[in-house]
């Protein structure tokens, strides 16, 4: 990580470590990508997974559902079913089986409900795998480990959000994801001070469908760790199903929008986040997006985005 003291190269200010950490994001995405490259097959199971399960909580549950959709989108990719949920739900909803590949998600290794669904998964036979940053603490019902960055130094996680999604499409897609992850590199950070003015203070709703939702999700928990913003978040289709009739004509809608959301004409949103192109990561940056634009709302409202006791 840079020193804390660096300058934003925009205004001269002194750089926050989340605006550094996304600085960073890019040139992670290669290290991780690579690492998992490497990989050796003896590592893995010889036989192909019967079933995917993906799990963890808070970011690592939504991180979870981003990469079943971007699996599930791989039309390249062998049909297996995947499954992505809350830690809560293993055991409960879902119930793990021998032949499962079942992925944790936990940045630091410490989430218990997360340990405790992989302990489950173990029992069942599954071959388990927990997804977390280096020098993790690792439950001992992990088979495999896959590291991805250096434990970050502040909440709101977001370089090990993206790089656990890049560590695990890369494994499961292998060159393709590779290539797409390459791509996405080459999409430089968005200036800080236009997504400053773009942002404001913030909406009062996110929403979004498929995709988009989980996005959603994401970019309001990333808005009410950095921002301290009380932001709801629904689907696109769960908003006109009630949650609607609460909407104040003050209130600031952010839509993430993807190109078929059946909702986006009847959306009157404040701010688009757009998803465009059809291939399994195209909403990676959307993603990077929400991210910076949950930096922007704190700097406008005055918030160190660093200090979540603030």
């Amino acid at each position: 990580m840079s020193d804390e003291t660096e300058k934003n190269s925009e205004n001269g200010s002194e750089m926050s470590v989340v605006e550094q950490t996304l600085r960073a994001q890019r040139e992670n995405w290669s290290k991780v990508a690579e690492r998992i490259t490497q990989i050796s097959n003896r590592e893995l199971p010889f036989e192909a997974p019967k079933r995917i399960l993906l799990f963890g909580l808070g970011s690592s549950h939504f991180a979870a559902r981003l990469i079943a959709f971007t699996l599930m989108r791989d039309k390249g990719r062998t049909r297996t079913p995947v499954v992505a949920c809350s830690a809560m739900s293993i055991g409960v909803d879902v119930l793990p089986q021998k032949g499962d590949w079942c992925f944790g998600i936990s940045h630091r290794g410490g989430s218990a409900p997360t340990n405790e669904a992989l302990e489950l998964c173990e029992r069942a036979g599954a071959f388990t795998i927990l997804v977390a940053g280096e020098n993790a603490k690792v439950t001992e019902a992990a088979r495999y480990y896959i590291p991805t960055v250096p434990v970050e130094t502040v909440e709101p996680h977001t370089i090990a959000v993206t790089s656990a999604i890049c560590a695990v499409t890369t494994l499961l897609g292998g060159a393709k994801a590779v290539e797409e992850w390459d791509a996405l590199r080459s999409i430089g950070d968005p200036p800080l001070e236009l997504m400053r003015a773009r942002a404001g203070t913030g909406p009062t709703l996110i929403v979004g469908e498929w995709e988009g939702e989980w996005l959603a999700k994401e970019g309001g928990l990333k808005l009410m760790e950095m921002a301290r913003v009380p932001v709801r978040v629904f689907s696109s289709e769960e908003w006109f199903h009630g949650p609607r009739f609460s909407q104040r004509p003050e209130e600031k809608i952010w839509h993430v929008q993807l190109p078929k959301d059946p909702r986006s004409d009847q959306i009157k949103a404040a701010h688009t986040i757009g998803v465009y192109g059809a291939t399994p990561l195209a909403w990676v940056p959307a993603l990077v997006e929400l991210q910076w634009l949950g930096l922007a709302v704190a700097l406008n409202r005055g918030v160190n985005p660093d200090d979540p006791s603030q």
